[in-house]
């Protein structure tokens, strides 16, 4: 039951600072496009996407690695010791690929901001991953905020006031992570190096850590591919404008992955923290609760995909809305996807998390290759729909051979039914027809939404008895 609690707490904690974060850079979109033409933000797209790529490559998966060993019991002195030698051989390696990135001329103008975007936001991520793997949940979360609100006051004065265009945007995006890395490496000095015990390294510990972070590396890039790997194919058949076109579009579905991040974070630390038994109980409980929540958020993402674009967007980006409905549906099956990972993570599993990834990653480049060259971005949402599907069944196969709970795949192709009729109604016009779907995409799930309503009851009991029982210790 202290569990529920915890995992309540940190969701409450989370929910709250990414929902003012996200909502934050949102309604930062209208500035965006007002500043930056659709080609300058097509290669903002691919200079962000760029620095995706090389983030775990500079890393080493090393911020992942340390969380997971911090969290399941390791000395967290011993782990940080491995993992800042894994960490500078990394940048390290990340400075020496770097001059190469000059061969390619959207990059060329932009390589020293790029640089050093990936190195502040690799030393962002490390320390943040050190507080999440102690439960700092509150630190964390004030972190995330904090870094939100100094981008968007950096490129307010940027875009605006000095009108840096495209490198505004970089630096507004490099100095809130450089800042925040800063004050939260002071804080874990201040809090930590002088209250952790030192004890002598484990001699195995090393080679732990590598064999579980090496594979996150290779994970991550194919991660990317079936995010990103499309933005470049459009940039070399359609130009800068669809790019940009199509990464507006792919910002309304990226609230859902965002909520869903919630989620996840504070849900790894839960995980690994249950106890073994209670494992697969407590993932099919979870699975229960996140399956008709996910379908009903895609329909509403997709009922009012136009009007949000037509109210929050440029002019010149009316375009994007056709792109949103069948993206958000790719959306829910990597929202899903990402959510099985959890039991790669909890049983220290980074090799399958790996092989899963590079057989989703195929499948996308072979139909981006395929499709993009003569539909376009019509051709992107297509390909990276069907990839994340067949990422998802390959990994709710695999993931039920390693901790079983029920797949409820019945329940989900219904609603995923009732979401392709409302995307087609939405696209079509037929409003209607969406809007009396919509509540249908629920209707499978009648039993898991009463386990949830009451697994949420429970968890909200426990929470305030958690925070009754330290009202009254103070």
């Amino acid at each position: 039951m202290a569990q529920k609690g915890r995992l309540l707490s940190n969701i409450v904690i989370l929910g709250i600072s990414t929902a003012i974060s996200k909502l934050a850079v949102f309604l930062m979109m209208p500035l965006y496009t007002a500043n930056l033409a659709p080609a300058a933000f097509g290669t903002v797209e691919i200079l962000i996407n760029t620095a995706v790529l090389l983030m775990p490559l500079a890393s080493l998966g090393v911020p992942e690695a340390v969380f997971r060993f911090v969290a399941g019991g390791e000395n967290e002195y011993n782990v940080r010791a491995v993992g800042r030698k894994l960490l500078w051989l990394g940048l390290g390696l990340f400075f020496i690929i770097l001059p190469f990135l000059w061969l390619f001329e959207v990059l060329r103008p932009y390589l020293l901001y790029l640089g050093v975007y990936v190195f502040l936001s690799v030393l962002h991520s490390y320390y943040a991953h050190v507080l999440r793997a102690e439960g700092e949940y509150l630190v964390y979360a004030i972190r995330q905020l904090f870094c939100t609100l100094v981008m968007v006051a950096l490129a307010s004065m940027f875009l605006t006031v000095w009108n840096l265009g495209v490198i505004g945007y970089l630096m507004a995006v490099f100095i809130a992570d450089g800042v925040t890395a800063l004050l939260i490496a002071l804080y874990l000095f201040l809090r930590r190096e002088k209250t952790v015990e030192k004890v002598e390294e484990h001699p195995n510990l090393f080679p732990a850590i590598l064999r579980y972070a090496l594979p996150l590396v290779p994970t991550a890039m194919l991660w990317w591919s079936l995010g990103y790997f499309d933005r470049y194919i459009l940039l070399t058949f359609h130009g800068d404008v669809t790019v940009g076109l199509y990464a507006a579009a792919g910002k309304l579905p990226a609230l859902l992955t965002f909520a869903a991040g919630i989620f996840l974070e504070a849900w790894h630390f839960s995980a690994i923290k249950e106890r073994e038994e209670k494992r697969g109980e407590r993932f099919d409980q979870m699975y229960g609760v996140l399956l008709p929540l996910l379908c009903f958020t895609v329909a509403l993402m997709m009922l009012f995909s136009r009007p949000i674009v037509q109210r929050i967007f440029a002019p010149e980006y009316a375009g994007a809305a056709r792109f949103v409905p069948f993206w958000a549906l790719a959306t829910l099956f990597s929202a899903l996807s990402s959510f099985l990972g959890s039991v790669y993570v909890v049983k220290l599993r980074s090799g399958a998390s790996f092989l899963t990834a590079l057989f989703g990653a195929v499948v996308n480049i072979v139909l981006v290759l395929l499709l993009v060259p003569p539909l376009g971005a019509d051709g992107a949402v297509l390909a990276t729909l069907v990839s994340y599907v067949t990422l998802f069944l390959w990994r709710i196969w695999h993931c039920r051979t390693i901790l079983y709970f029920h797949g409820r795949m019945h329940q989900l192709v219904l609603s995923v039914i009732c979401l392709l009729v409302i995307g087609g109604g939405v696209l079509s016009g037929h409003m209607l027809l969406a809007v009396i779907c919509t509540p249908l995409t629920l209707l499978p799930f009648g039993h898991d939404i009463k386990a949830g309503i009451r697994f949420l009851r429970q968890t909200v009991e426990v929470f305030l008895q958690k925070a009754t029982k330290k009202k009254k210790r103070y």
